[in-house]
């Protein structure tokens, strides 16, 4: 859909035949417009849903965090902030894709029951430790299985590529050559080390650019 001047902060949202409305999370912002995709005819509106989290203003993933949240796959964490450098468990990131799956999430016992269900039910996470902030493998690897864990070749030529799992390895080389995920400084991968909300965005945007 040709949009003038469209931000990470502008979403299609889908206008149902009884009026409600359903933000597209899959709509990606392109050089000339919005791109997105629809099962037969549909209205759809184009919107700017940018959040302006005060925290996130020059940020290196500025763009990143207003894409997630203007599709409301992640939420700030009040006071008008995202909360760009804290943790982010894994029962968070469950329930995000969840989200981007189109999936209820809301009720069950804790807040991310429902999420953490619906990614056990698909192979996307054992369900194990929800409450344990998230790695960048372990993110690496959900992302992958996501998007139904594609054949991968070749090797990684991060200096610590030998830290990473063996389980998370295929995924962390996919995302690697798909641009989701990058290396640190010093050529080196720190695959053990907690992904913060602020690359977790990055990701997030990555990987639905990479695959819608």
């Amino acid at each position: 859909i040709p949009v003038s001047n469209a931000s990470s902060g502008t979403v299609a949202v889908l206008v149902h035949p009884d009026g409600t409305e359903e933000i597209l999370k899959a709509s990606i912002p392109t050089e000339n417009g919005i791109q997105l995709t629809v099962d037969g005819s549909a209205t759809v509106k184009i919107v700017d849903n940018s959040k302006g989290f005060i925290d996130t203003r020059n940020h290196w993933a500025e763009d990143a965090i207003d894409f997630v949240s203007a599709r409301e796959l992640v939420y700030g964490i009040g006071n008008n902030l995202f909360g760009v450098s804290g943790e982010m468990t894994r029962g968070m990131v469950n329930t995000v894709l969840a989200r981007l799956a189109g999936a209820n999430t809301e009720g069950g016992a804790k807040w991310y029951d429902k999420g953490t269900e619906w990614a056990v039910q698909r192979g996307i996470s054992d369900g194990t430790n929800p409450e344990q902030p998230v790695t960048r493998e372990q993110l690496a690897a959900m992302l992958y299985r996501y998007a139904g864990s594609p054949a991968v070749s070749g090797e990684l030529g991060f200096d610590d590529a030998d830290s990473i799992s063996a389980w998370a390895r295929d995924a962390v080389r996919w995302c690697v050559d798909n641009g989701i995920l990058n290396g640190v400084g010093g050529n080196r991968m720190t695959p053990q080390d907690l992904a913060r909300r602020g690359q977790v965005a990055a990701m997030l945007m990555r990987f639905l650019q990479a695959t819608v």
